[in-house]
């Protein structure tokens, strides 16, 4: 199957492609999706997808940039850009930097996208069988290393004459010999490398050329692919063993501490003989390397044999903890909200809760508290989309990051519910009134206002009556008898009948309220309203 990773900043344009054909009988999965070329990017670098979907014109980063920063690093990926009629002078600047074709946005049927796609893998196919000849092209020998690991990955480890012929070409042994599988985050403790990323890439540089030079002082061969600070690796050796393995990484543990001051986080499988098991062992591999999810920032090694997650069910951890954290945000006590997220922090670590589970508890939990808040979020130009914190949350490598970008997005929230609370009360209290004009016919009160709006009771009054004049119970009642005037006037309105319709249980009290508010009863009333003889 060849990868492919779609771009596109409107959702309904992503699900139509993923929805339109029958991908897989085409020869193709969808490894990812993103809504600008920033994200693009970050996806591309993760998954080294064969095709790019993309659109051009997006939020921050456009997909020409997308296009540039990918030509710079691969000239064999097949590139497509979507466009609409009016687009063309950005599809002429497309063409110019090496895209493979178009695709009109307004015109993508079935038939259309499947002879595109056809042709694509075509291309792709006679590509991969001369791919010795063009790799002639790539940057260096590990550059050679990345683009075969990403290739066996591809291809679940079934080496063919070509995959063997590559893997000769750079002196990778997989016969004859022991081999193993690792992944390596590299945990960098300096703040300041939080900030800058040129910093970052440079440490991360010099912290892997460690580890490379002790496996070539062992003579272990290796394959890998990296995103980031993450490394994953085939290593290959005849001397290969676990306590070979675990030498290895207590030196480049202790180097990397002694000139860097940071720290590896490594998982590695058991020494295997036959590359046809590689399939298999790397299915397992890559869910147990998820518990570095957990291990950032802490010196860790494991075997992944040893690593077993819990899953608990989503829909129970929702219900359990979100309430509790969306009502807390009502409080306007960060210290309270963070104490009670450091609470579902330690759980999720204590229990060992598959990462997968977790980042789908926070994308839920970012959801509820879209829902609860959108009269804050909508008016502020603080907050992104929540498909922005989904995305986010759906591909942060770690656990940390999660809980930074929720510590951040909280914090925001509180300060912008105090600012709309105190300085800007119109808002809430038209909020108020929608809200008592479309519920009024139901049994509602003060508290099922206050709630809605995650507001104190005692602020809420205040506002309100400062805002009408009028306290909210006599400001419903006074809405409710309105109502009820216009139904009596009907040819059939008739009090014991009507009393419920405007949100009253009890007639009798019902009778009483309208008196209460018009001075007259409901029979006067209708009376007084009757056309004179």
């Amino acid at each position: 199957m060849y990868k492919v990773l779609i771009v596109d900043d409107e959702v309904l344009v992503r699900v139509g492609l993923k929805t339109t054909i029958d991908w897989e009988v085409n020869g193709f999965t969808i490894v990812a999706e993103a809504s600008n070329g920033e994200q693009g990017y970050e996806q591309y670098m993760k998954h080294l997808p064969d095709v790019i979907i993309t659109d051009i014109k997006m939020p921050k980063k456009d997909g020409l940039w997308l296009i540039e920063q990918i030509r710079k690093e691969n000239q064999l990926a097949r590139i497509l850009i979507l466009t609409v009629h009016d687009d063309f002078s950005y599809v002429r600047k497309a063409l110019k930097i090496d895209v493979d074709d178009y695709i009109l946005k307004s015109e993508i049927e079935d038939e259309e996208l499947v002879a595109i796609m056809k042709s694509v893998k075509k291309n792709l196919d006679m590509q991969n069988n001369t791919k010795h000849v063009d790799e002639k092209e790539l940057k260096n020998k590990n550059d050679i290393k990345r683009s075969i690991f990403a290739d066996l990955i591809k291809c679940d480890f079934n080496l063919d004459a070509s995959l063997l012929d590559r893997c000769s070409r750079i002196e990778f042994p997989v016969s004859n010999t022991k081999l193993a599988f690792m992944s390596i985050m590299i945990n960098m403790n300096k703040s300041e490398m939080d900030v800058d990323s040129n910093l970052l890439n440079q440490m991360n540089h010099a912290v892997i050329n460690i580890l490379l030079d002790l496996l070539a002082e062992r003579q272990i061969d290796y394959i890998y692919m990296n995103q980031a600070n993450r490394y994953m690796m085939l290593l290959s050796s005849q001397a290969l063993s676990e306590a070979e393995l675990n030498r290895l990484l207590h030196s480049a543990n202790s180097s990397v501490k002694q000139y860097f001051d940071c720290s590896l986080g490594v998982i590695y499988t058991d020494v295997f003989d036959d590359i046809k098991e590689a399939e298999t062992i790397f299915k397992d591999f890559s869910e147990k390397e998820l518990i570095l999810f957990y291990k950032y920032g802490t010196r860790f090694s494991a075997n992944a044999n040893s690593i077993s997650f819990y899953e608990p069910n989503v829909f129970n951890m929702r219900k359990e903890h979100n309430k509790k954290i969306v009502e807390a945000i009502s409080t306007e006590n960060i210290d309270g909200v963070k104490k009670l997220i450091d609470e579902v922090r330690g759980y999720f670590e204590k229990s060992g809760v598959n990462p997968k589970l977790v980042k789908i508890f926070y994308s839920n939990l970012m959801n509820d508290i879209f829902s609860n808040y959108g009269l804050f979020l909508e008016n502020s130009q603080v907050f992104k989309t929540y498909e922005h914190y989904h995305y986010k949350i759906e591909n942060a490598e770690y656990l940390q990051s999660i809980l930074q970008l929720l510590d951040d997005f909280i914090r925001k929230l509180i300060n912008e519910i105090r600012q709309t609370r105190y300085s800007n009360s119109t808002v809430l209290i038209n909020s108020a009134i929608n809200f008592i004009e479309y519920h009024y016919d139901e049994k509602i009160s003060l508290d099922d206002v206050a709630q809605k709006l995650h507001l104190s009771k005692h602020y809420l009054c205040s506002a309100f009556k400062k805002a009408t004049g009028e306290n909210m119970s006599l400001y419903i009642n006074k809405l409710r008898i309105e109502k009820a005037k216009s139904l009596l006037l009907e040819p059939n309105g008739r009090a014991k009948e009507i009393f419920e319709e405007v949100g009253y249980s009890n007639q009798q009290y019902f009778s009483k309220v309208f008196k209460r508010i018009t001075g007259m009863t409901v029979m006067e009333y209708k009376e007084s309203m009757m056309p004179k003889q």
